[in-house]
């Protein structure tokens, strides 16, 4: 009995099938998380280079010139919005005039080499050295991934390889296209068989890496979440000790000040204004640290109305001027879910951070200096050592 073994003719659909499967796992992984839309873009991007393959290989429809378009078509939508997907994620963008224009002069070329000046050998240039000038345009477009995780750089190495090697690739087996070729035995030229090759290896490894960078994207949201107050956006308790302790590692040991604030009173405001006003404020009051003190500072809420900053290092009179901006700027402000006649105080406490110095243990002794403030009257900035403090 002999061994029977499928025929090679079904052998040359594995490469759209593998580009259809790639399609169908970023639309499942899309469908289990709707926020990341960029995974659509991702999907759409192998199912149209994938369609294009399939249309090729089973020569429908039969006309070449007609066949020749559309597939050329699938292939530059699909690198389009591939790309779209990509920028997308990292929230940049092209114009439209961009894709427009881009799908129209490739399309458009191969269209004229087929119907106007028929040149197969145009036709092959204008549409993989095209595709080729839309891959390094989207990669230079997202050239700032290369400052990002080592995700991002794979992703953006990625995409500058599978640019370059259309270029080479198609120079060097163009050619094997001359002669009489058709649907019939287009599988079996040079060409075609270095383009599945090298679009097999493409294709799986920038699938992995986009696959990987959703991935990645998602566990940096599960952190963020993990290590961040739900109600006012700013660290937790965590998030104040993870950030400090990486800043320390990178810094070799960060020295600095910590700062506890504490709003003065804030019990008498949810008793006078209730729960959801006193929400309101600390999430007023949070946007406020965050306006004045910037993203140089670790900002957390660590419990009620209590509120941890880590600031740079500066000398102590800096110190009790920058803390002291903050204190007058919420004793001004007017809070929404408050009357006019209401105004919120807070008090400071602030003490130097050693380099290697324990975080809080420092927090405790900035704490000391808080309560200090608040015996003296509350609506006071201390600063511990140097003998500084201010009041109204």
């Amino acid at each position: 009995m002999k061994l029977q073994i499928a025929h090679p003719v079904y052998m040359k659909f594995v490469l759209p099938a593998v580009l259809l499967l790639f399609s169908l796992a970023f639309f499942t992984a899309w469908l289990s998380d709707r926020g990341r839309r960029f995974l659509v873009s991702c999907g759409a991007c192998f199912l149209l280079i994938g369609l294009a393959m399939l249309v090729q290989l089973g020569n429908f429809p039969a006309d070449d010139r007609l066949n020749t378009v559309l597939s050329a078509a699938f292939y530059v939508g699909g690198t389009l919005v591939g790309g779209y997907g990509i920028l997308q994620r990292s929230g940049l963008r092209l114009t439209s005039a961009f894709y427009i224009l881009s799908f129209a002069l490739i399309v458009g070329g191969v269209w004229y080499f087929c119907y106007v000046e028929s040149n197969l050998l145009a036709r092959v240039y204008v549409l993989n050295l095209g595709m080729a000038t839309l891959i390094l345009s989207f990669a230079w477009r997202a050239r700032r991934l290369f400052k990002g995780p080592l995700v991002d750089k794979l992703l953006l190495v990625m995409l500058v390889l599978v640019a370059l090697q259309l270029v080479p690739r198609t120079l060097l087996t163009a050619r094997s296209l001359l002669g009489e070729v058709d649907g019939e035995n287009f599988a079996a030229t040079v060409f075609w068989q270095w383009t599945v090759f090298s679009t097999a290896i493409a294709a799986v490894l920038t699938g992995f890496a986009l696959l990987a960078a959703a991935g990645h994207d998602r566990i940096g949201e599960l952190s963020h979440e993990r290590d961040s107050d739900p109600l006012t956006g700013l660290l937790n308790r965590r998030g104040l000790e993870m950030r400090y302790n990486a800043l320390s590692h990178t810094k070799r040991g960060a020295s600095g000040w910590v700062a506890v604030c504490d709003i003065d009173y804030f019990k008498a405001l949810n008793d006078d204004y209730g729960h959801a006003a006193g929400d309101a404020v600390l999430q007023e009051f949070a946007g406020i640290l965050r306006k004045l003190l910037g993203e140089r500072s670790l900002i957390a809420r660590t419990g009620g109305e209590e509120f941890v900053i880590c600031l740079h290092d500066m000398q102590a009179d800096n110190v009790l001027e920058l803390m002291e901006g903050v204190r007058r700027n919420i004793e001004t402000h007017r809070f929404q879910r408050l009357s006019d006649e209401t105004s919120v105080t807070c008090s400071i406490g602030c003490v130097r951070l050693q380099e290697q110095g324990d975080l809080w243990q420092a927090v405790d002794k900035a704490d000391k200096v808080l309560y200090a403030a608040k015996k003296d009257g509350r609506n006071r900035t201390y600063v511990e050592a140097a003998g500084l403090s201010r009041a109204p």
